[in-house]
């Protein structure tokens, strides 16, 4: 308990402080001046390529359900998935979101644990379609000498341990079920059968065949997406750098933003960004620019997600007069 009194102003401290420490050494008046010179008609492409990507994220999870039969239309899948972006984005956490559509959903089809498990395997599909993105934009810079971007080793264990672990985790869904039977008699009888359930409805939730071919698809063309906003905002920033350098920086930032220290990746984006774009001789101040260039097209689009608390979409309910007062 006191671990988690201190976790958050913890997470607080050391973000605001890293994003204090880059802005300064950027020059506030240089990131500004980076601003104001930005092509909006790119930035407003970078917003269409992010809602295109949730949306296609949405179905995503979509194709999940129906392939346990689990049907539902895709306005409310899309609804409910923006309203967890707004979480994630706009709540001091990272999975915030996540714990929101598995109430939306869990209440809709009545059972939490299957909301679980398809949550789970959509965000789990994405991470490994990250990783490998990760991991072949390593392979690609270190094949080429003349891109001279290199990676720190810290940070190459760290996409390295977290490919591993993405495809671990996948993996062991399949075989959770027989492992916690094994080990029955070593786990507290109150605790055996719900871990067996929930491993149980999780394998079970893993698709096959064209399914599973289709969500790997999706995950990947999502990733894709991703990397490709990163390239239409440094390009409306007039930042030129090779489109490698954006497939490390994407993946790398997200994964290294998962780590408990950092809140919502504050920090940890700018400062992966200034270490990257600074090998091509891109100004601390640019780099910090594009960085927070991003961040705001994902909190521009996520904000849809509060439009649809606000209107009650998705089952979401507000009482007027407690929102009057």
């Amino acid at each position: 308990m006191r671990w988690r009194t201190l976790a958050m102003p913890l997470r607080i401290i050391v973000s605001v402080s890293l994003l204090g420490w880059l802005i300064a050494m950027a020059d506030p008046a240089r990131v500004w001046a980076a601003w104001r010179a930005v092509d909006l008609r790119l930035i407003g492409l970078a917003v269409v390529i992010q809602a295109g990507g949730v949306a296609l994220s949405a179905y995503k999870w979509q194709l999940l359900l129906a392939g346990r039969a689990r049907h539902q239309p895709y306005a409310w899948v899309l609804a409910v998935y923006l309203v967890g972006q707004f979480a994630n984005n706009f709540l001091p956490t990272t999975v915030g979101g996540d714990a929101v559509r598995i109430a939306q959903l869990g209440r809709r089809i009545g059972s939490y644990a299957e909301a679980a498990a398809s949550v789970f395997l959509e965000r789990l599909t994405g991470f490994v379609a990250l990783s490998a993105i990760a991991i072949g934009g390593l392979l690609w810079s270190a094949a080429d000498p003349a891109s001279g971007l290199t990676t720190a080793p810290w940070l190459m264990m760290l996409t390295a341990g977290f490919a591993m672990l993405s495809l671990a985790v996948l993996g062991g869904s399949f075989a959770a079920p027989q492992v916690l039977a094994l080990a029955g008699g070593r786990i507290p009888a109150a605790l055996h059968a719900p871990l067996l359930r929930a491993a149980t409805v999780l394998r079970e939730y893993i698709p096959t065949g064209r399914t599973l071919a289709g969500v790997i698809t999706l995950s990947f063309i999502f990733q894709g997406s991703w990397v490709l906003l990163h390239v239409v905002c440094g390009v409306a920033l007039g930042i030129i750098a090779p489109p490698v350098l954006y497939a490390l920086i994407a993946p790398i930032t997200d994964i290294a933003g998962l780590a408990p220290i950092f809140l919502n990746s504050l920090g940890a984006r700018e400062a992966i960004f200034t270490l990257y774009l600074g090998q091509l001789g891109v100004s601390p101040a640019m780099a910090v620019a594009l960085a927070s260039g991003i961040f705001a097209v994902r909190l521009a689009v996520s904000g849809l997600g509060g439009l649809v608390i606000l209107f009650g979409g998705a089952d979401f309910r507000i009482d007027r007069r407690d929102a009057e007062s």
